[in-house]
Formats: C-alpha cells, structure tokens, sequence
C-alpha cells in the first residue's frame, strides 16, 4: 500500500519493495548513459520519483517507457518529473533543475519535481509548476557555473528554488 504524508509544504513518500523493484526493471531497461556521473544510480532516483508521482495523481498514466518529452498523462497534460538524490530532507532555498541547452524549451505542460533519498527509503514530492512559468522564472546556469553559496553545477540547465514551486497538494 501507498504511504504518503505531508512533510511542512512537501509530501512524503514511502516507496514499497514493489515500487523500488519496478523503479529497478525500468533503470535497467534504460542502461546508463556514457560519462554518468551517477554510474545509473540516477536512473533509480528519477524511475522512483516517477513512480510517487505517479501514484500521487490519481489517475494519471505513466507513459515515460514509450514517450521521451513527458512522463504522465493526466487531464490533457503531459507532465515532467525531474528527481535528484538527496540525504537530507530537502529545504525551500534547495534548487530544483532542468538540465537542457538554453535555447530548448522543453514539450510538454507541467513539470513536478521531486528528491529521493540515497537509500530509497523517502520520495518528497517537491513541487510543480507549469513548463512556461518554470521556464520563466528559472535562471539558466551553464556547466561549471557556481551559485552564491558555491555550489558548481554539473549540467548546464535551468535552476530556481523548491519555494518558487506550486505546493503539489494544489495540483488537480
């Protein structure tokens, strides 16, 4: 059975073994990408925070084994999830990213966003926004930028902080 709670403006997740075993199958059917700097362990984080989404939005379908612009439909929209690794539980001033070239915008309607713990034991689902308004409000750092607190990025994408997000309770 699902486990989830609210965690402050966040929600939490307890995956169960079949959601980590699912997360698995479908890591493994990716591969891992050449020069991963998670060695594929970043396939697990972002297939486990799929999942939470996922069964989070009642009635949305995962379509991200057959599709690469979204990972669920629900309503009409085609939504995203992006994922990180975390070991601690996330705060509002953390960023949630998008890895992609500046010039493209990626297709699709929404984007939620989540941290999974290394140990895969909590899913906090972050967030959401719609694609243009994160797009909007997100500042593009290139690869090998440093923020005010000296954090380098390793991808070059769009970055902005969980507390610009819709709290994920207020999507419907």
């Amino acid at each position: 059975m699902s486990k989830f709670s609210e965690s402050g403006s966040f929600i939490l997740y307890k995956p169960t073994s079949d959601d980590i075993s699912l997360a698995h199958t479908r890591a493994t059917a990716m591969g891992v990408l050449p020069n991963s700097f998670t060695k594929g362990m970043g396939r697990m984080t972002g297939c486990l925070g799929e999942i939470a989404v996922n069964k989070f939005i009642s009635k949305s379908k995962y379509v991200g084994d057959n599709l690469f612009t979204h990972d669920l439909e629900h309503k009409n929209k085609r939504i995203e999830i992006k994922s990180k690794t975390c070991s601690s539980i996330p705060k509002p001033e953390y960023i949630v990213s998008v890895n992609t070239p500046k010039s493209k915008i990626p297709d699709n309607d929404i984007h939620f966003f989540t941290r999974v713990r290394k140990d895969l034991m909590f899913v906090w689902i972050l967030g959401w926004l719609p694609t243009t308004k994160y797009f909007s409000v997100a500042s593009f750092m290139n690869r090998g930028d440093k923020d005010e607190h000296g954090f380098m990025y390793k991808a070059s994408g769009y970055h902005t902080a969980i507390s610009e997000l819709n709290p994920p309770k207020e999507y419907s």
